[in-house]
Parts: structure tokens; C-alpha cells; sequence
């Protein structure tokens, strides 16, 4: 799902879209509502971090886990919103429910992402299309139109030959991307990356692997 929390409580607060948002610090309660306006980074104290961000806000450096006084020096103008669970997950079961009334073989990975095997899908559709990435591209398509439909958010999806390459490839082109990477893709879209891009590569170990 694309900037996941802050993409619920855009639908919350939609006079928020195209703003800086930014999710964190605490969580939701009845005296954490905003009324009249809403706060900003700028007037924050404390030790928390960010949970995530919208792509505004991403744009001025700010991205998750950063601490919350870090980024109030980058985007002192940004909205600071708490976070509700109970609304994400509330978001998240509508999401995969959606995924699960089209594809049979989902594996959960989190509060805001799945793998999907289209495999079985794709042979089935072979009779009448031989194509089996251009099939593979449509279902996908709808796929993404479902989860709109089922939740009026937008998701991002990586289509390739495996779990490791459609992590990196979703990454790609969001927000609402669909990044189709085939074997003959490989050398063009996938090695020019920087090693960081692999899931579980953090920046000591990039560095470190730029080094090598």
C-alpha cells in the first residue's frame, strides 16, 4: 500500500491532500483530535519518531523512523498527526480481503503489504491468451482497482519472476505504480540499483557494500 497510515488519515482529513503529513509520536486518543487547526512538527517536543509520511513531506528528507525533532529542522511546516491502529488495520483487513476474493495464494507480510502468486491465474487464461505477462499485467490491474474500490486507497505492485524481485520492483515507481520486471528486465532494471534496495540491506551494510 502507498504511505499506508498517512493515506487512512488522508481520508480522515482530506483538507489535508498535497500537504506535508506526517504520522507519529503517540497514539490516537479523544484529547489527541485536532480542532480548529492542526499541528505542526514545528511545535513538537519529545523523543518519538516518525511512523510514515506522505510524499509531500517525504520530499523534504523525512521518511520513517527518523526521530521527530530531526525532522521537524527539515519540515517544520509539516502536519503532525497521531497514529490509530485500530483504523490501519481496520484499512488492512478491507485491503486483503479484496486481494483474497481474486487471487487464492496470498502471504501476508505486515499491516500494509502481501505476495501474490498469480502463477495459476496466468496458466488458466493460457487457452485463450497466449500472453502470459500481458495476462499477468491485467490481473494486476485489477487487483489494484480492487483494493481502490474496497478501500478508496492506492496500492503500488512489483510483477516479476519472484518474491525478492516484485519487493524491489514495488518500490519503483510509487505511488500507485505497477513495475513489470521479466528475466530480460533484469540487467536493465534491477542491477543498476544501489544494494540498499534489497529487503534487510540497512545503510551501515550499503556502505559498506559500496566500499567492496
Amino acid at each position: 500500500m502507498d504511505a499506508f497510515y498517512a493515506s487512512v488519515e488522508l481520508l480522515r482529513y482530506p483538507m489535508l491532500r498535497g500537504l506535508p503529513v506526517v504520522i507519529g509520536g503517540r497514539r490516537r486518543s479523544a484529547a489527541s483530535e485536532p480542532g480548529g487547526s492542526f499541528p505542526t512538527l514545528r511545535e513538537y517536543a519529545g523523543r518519538g519518531v516518525i511512523t510514515t509520511a506522505t510524499y509531500e513531506a517525504r520530499a523534504f528528507g523525512v521518511h520513517s523512523g527518523m526521530g521527530l525533532m530531526k525532522a521537524a529542522k527539515l519540515a517544520p511546516e509539516a502536519i503532525l498527526l497521531p497514529a490509530d491502529f485500530d483504523e490501519y488495520r481496520r484499512y488492512s483487513r478491507l485491503f486483503k480481503d479484496a486481494v483474497r476474493g481474486m487471487c487464492s495464494y496470498v502471504e501476508d507480510r505486515g499491516i500494509d503489504e502481501i505476495y501474490i502468486d498469480l502463477s495459476e491465474l496466468v496458466l488458466q487464461a493460457r487457452a485463450v491468451d497466449s500472453g502470459a505477462w500481458t495476462r499477468a499485467e491485467a490481473i494486476a490491474r485489477s487487483i489494484q482497482a480492487a483494493v481502490r474500490e474496497a478501500t478508496a486507497l492506492s496500492c503500488s505492485i512489483g510483477l516479476t519472476p519472484n518474491k525478492l524481485l516484485s519487493k524491489i520492483a514495488s518500490d519503483l515507481e510509487k505511488p500507485g505504480g505497477l513495475t513489470v520486471c521479466r528475466e530480460t528486465d533484469i540487467p536493465l532494471r534491477i542491477w543498476p540499483l544501489a544494494a540498499r534496495k534489497i529487503n534487510g540491506i540497512g545503510p551501515k551494510a550499503n556502505a559498506r557494500l559500496e566500499r567492496l
